[in-house]
């Protein structure tokens, strides 16, 4: 049976970590400093923010179940990114 190690395992024993999850994390946070600095000033581009958040939600839940293997938290961003998707789609279609 082959051993699951986690990513603290793996960053203690120096193995490398190719997860193609961890990087569009990571770029989808730039992008969400930059957009809400972008906001800031703009304010139609909120609905992008919105967007790219409920994005980084989804990734988030799947890197936890993929790569971090904690199950409870899968749970707790894919609800929250459901629930945030579907506010921003009804504040966008009654806006």
């Amino acid at each position: 049976m082959k051993v699951r190690k986690t990513v603290m395992q793996k960053l203690v024993g120096g193995e490398s970590i190719d997860s193609l999850g961890l990087f569009v994390q990571f770029v989808l946070m730039i992008a969400i400093v930059i957009l809400a600095i972008c906001t800031l000033f703009v304010y139609e581009l909120n609905y992008a923010l919105q967007g790219m958040v409920v994005l980084l939600l989804f990734t988030m839940a799947y890197n936890n179940y993929q790569t971090f293997h904690r199950r409870r938290f899968t749970i707790l961003y894919f609800a929250t990114g459901l629930a945030l998707l579907v506010v921003a789609t009804y504040g966008y279609i009654y806006a």
